[in-house]
């Protein structure tokens, strides 16, 4: 395999992996995949040959289950586990996928099927970067304050034909730090709040990742009423903007090829995506593991 770094810059982090040869990816030892995958985070797989036929046969390879998407996207290729990206040109802010949920994907797959020219790429920024050149009044800060994702998840009835008088009945999810659960059966959404820290432990190298959903902006997210700190904090605005402009200092930008597929670390590694200029076509897909199978 031909390797080499996505951004040569001091924002490094992740490989294009490219065959020698036509060969086969479905031939090579995915020890080897998963060897880099852990280390750097993020892989974009090129001029494999990668399809729409054929990636879920290849994403099943790394994935034991699969997350429910949000039910705004819809489905793509007649497949449950593959989906739409949110639609729209504005750009996207940094976040981890479905941070605020229990279902919080270990790994987000992104498929090319179209690739702008000039505008649209997908932004990634490695949350153990952003965490390391924290100061460290920040560091402690994350360390101590809890976030509070105030969440709305519509869902689906099986029974379409039940009928209730009772707006809204106690629920509960079995996840730890989610609270004040119910289900409201008149709007069809489950209705709770999780608790959970700006900063976790990476899986595979026990770094700390500062890696969330605090700079994504509200109304873009439709299933996320708010977001705050357990305990009130006067410093909360103020190191936010600090926060920023340390991740703004280490994205990188993913330039895309029609047949990319881009297999990123959610609980580590941030992404979102510039602006997509009126007059260019972009088209990616998305599919989620919610547990590896490595």
């Amino acid at each position: 395999m031909k390797i080499s770094e996505i951004s040569n810059n001091k924002t490094s982090a992740g490989y294009i992996l490219e065959p020698l040869k036509q060969k086969n990816i479905f031939e090579i030892d995915k020890q080897e995949f998963i060897k880099i995958f852990k280390e750097k985070g993020v892989i974009i797989f090129r001029n494999f040959n990668l399809n729409k036929e054929n990636i879920i046969k290849f994403t099943d390879l790394f994935t034991s289950k699969y997350a429910n998407d949000a039910l705004r996207r819809t489905t793509r290729l007649g497949n449950k586990n593959i989906h739409n990206v949110d639609p729209g040109i504005k750009e996207m802010p940094l976040h981890s996928e479905a941070s605020y949920s229990p279902s919080w994907p270990e790994i987000i797959w992104f498929y090319c099927n179209k690739a702008p020219l000039n505008s649209g790429y997908t932004t990634i920024c490695d949350g153990q970067r952003i965490y390391k050149n924290f100061r460290s009044e920040i560091k402690k800060f994350f360390l101590e304050n809890q976030v509070i994702y105030d969440l709305k998840i519509p869902f689906q009835l099986k029974q379409k034909n039940i009928i209730t008088k009772i707006k809204k009945r106690p629920w509960h999810i079995d996840y730890p730090g989610v609270h004040d659960c119910y289900l409201n059966l008149r709007t069809n959404e489950v209705n709770f709040k999780l608790k959970r820290y700006a900063v976790v432990k990476d899986k595979y190298n026990s770094e700390l990742s500062f890696v969330n959903h605090l700079q994504i902006i509200l109304n873009r997210d439709p299933q996320v009423k708010k977001i705050y700190l357990e305990k009130k904090n006067a410093k909360f605005k103020k190191i936010m903007e600090e926060v920023k402009k340390i991740s703004n200092e280490y994205i990188i930008d993913i330039s895309w090829n029609n047949g990319d597929l881009c297999m990123i670390n959610n609980q580590r590694f941030m992404h979102g995506r510039r602006k997509i200029h009126k007059n260019e076509e972009r088209d990616i897909i998305n599919i989620q593991t919610l547990k590896s199978s490595f």
